[in-house]
């Protein structure tokens, strides 16, 4: 089955995240990124799969929450069965390449670096 974007393709794609935010939100992204345990580039965006556990389910709530509090092109959506959490992250076509980007942070050891001028 085809899946259907969930991105504001009408928003611009700007972030108004305060720079008192910034340094907490990469630590967020941090902590998801050692908790991962699948990522994949999909569609529309990435699919990032968790253990379903309280700690890192509150994080991922936590992000999407604020993350499409200062993104509103973002679209986000967090499932969780059989023991499994995931996040639905979709971009409108003119993130591709910040896309790629976070793939590419997911599945390395890089630091953040640039994208937190996105995030």
């Amino acid at each position: 089955m085809k899946s259907i974007p969930i991105y504001d393709a009408s928003a611009p794609i700007v972030c108004t995240i305060g720079d008192d935010e910034a340094a907490e939100r990469v630590a967020l992204l941090e902590r998801l990124r050692q908790a991962l345990d699948h990522v994949e580039r999909t569609e529309y965006g990435l699919l990032l799969r968790f253990s379903d556990e309280p700690p890192i389910a509150t994080d991922v709530q936590q992000f999407a929450v604020d993350e499409k509090r200062c993104c509103h092109f973002w679209g986000f959506e967090v499932g969780s069965r059989s023991g499994e959490l995931t996040l639905r992250w979709d971009g409108p076509p003119g993130a591709v390449d910040l896309l790629d980007q976070l793939h590419s942070y997911f599945v390395g050891d890089e630091p953040l670096g640039a994208l937190t001028a996105l995030l």
